[in-house]
């Protein structure tokens, strides 16, 4: 609940004045200044290795291995990089997977109490990492096919940049309860969107008039918990917000985020959709599978979330 008391104080205060007053109060930020990028392996687990902006020596003495996928993990407001989508998500996808981990640590800009500042420094941070993902591409260190970027709310926006800015060519694009404040389903170029990979995902977990999420269909495949505003076991905004990182990281340990198909957005958060099930969230096959619709799923109050049955 603090975040969010803090998010409508920061917004009354700042809307509520001139444009040159917001500025005089807020720190400058500089993403290619700013903006930290830091590798994790299996070679350097709990010792990320921060990667220098198109840098072959940087890359040359890192633990980067350019056989191996990449994953590209972005957090949101008033985070950093001892924030669950980089700890928790990491620790994870390393137990389970054999990949290069590139965490965008962008609390310079995001832990503020300005939240329209941190918000419109979303495009610049998503640029600045397409930047780095192209350079790298040209210089053969990685495959845009093998590449998976994965955003929770604020970095949910920046993932669909780093996707705009790298022609829409990457992979998989997985947006956690992207950010809703600020954002308009009706403007596609100004967030996270099914344009931005050859795949994008997006879950909704704090939809809704008050919630922190966008909370709409905008996404290749769009998933709805518990009807998508707020989650089962969370009495605030923040906890229902938050467990889209915590669903993310469930999936990839054992995933029983099984879903099924809704014709409509009123039919998933009215949690009434009953035309056949067979999907799972953050499934590896969605992509695949070219997975396109709206779908539901249903979760426990408390750890493990998933109600299954698992996928296969």
């Amino acid at each position: 609940m603090k975040i969010f008391i803090i998010l409508a104080l920061a917004v009354a205060c700042v809307l509520a004045k001139p444009a040159n007053e917001v500025a005089e109060i807020e720190p400058s930020f500089d993403a290619y200044r700013d903006v930290r990028l830091l590798l994790s392996t299996r070679r350097n687990r709990g010792n990320p290795y921060q990667i220098a902006f198109r840098n072959f020596d940087s890359i040359r003495n890192s633990p980067f291995d350019a056989s191996k996928p990449t994953r590209v993990l972005v957090h949101g407001w008033w985070e950093d990089d001892t924030s669950d989508i980089s700890v928790g998500t990491s620790e994870e996808l390393l137990n389970y997977y054999d990949f290069n981990i590139i965490f965008v640590d962008w609390s310079a800009g995001s832990q503020t109490i300005n939240y329209p500042g941190a918000a419109g420094r979303v495009e610049t941070v998503g640029f600045f990492v397409a930047s780095q993902l192209n350079w790298m591409r040209e210089n053969n260190l990685i495959n845009f096919d093998r590449i998976h970027v994965i955003g929770f709310s604020l970095g949910a926006h920046i993932a669909g940049f780093i996707g705009k800015n790298t022609g829409g060519q990457l992979d998989t694009i997985i947006g956690l309860d992207p950010a809703g404040p600020l954002f308009s389903e009706r403007r596609p170029d100004g967030r996270i969107d099914a344009n931005d990979a050859r795949y994008v995902e997006c879950l909704h977990t704090n939809g809704g008039l008050i919630g922190a999420g966008i909370g709409a269909a905008i996404c290749d495949a769009d998933f709805f918990p518990n009807g998508g505003s707020s989650q089962r076991g969370c009495l605030t905004n923040t906890c229902s917000h938050l467990r889209a990182v915590s669903y993310y990281v469930e999936s990839i340990i054992n995933n029983g985020f099984h879903s099924i198909r809704c014709t409509t957005e009123t039919q998933a958060s009215r949690e009434n959709c009953a035309s056949g099930g067979g999907f799972w969230f953050a499934s590896t096959s969605n992509a695949a599978n070219n997975l396109r619709g709206i779908f539901h799923f249903a979760t426990n109050r408390n750890e493990p979330f998933a109600q299954g049955p698992f996928q296969p």
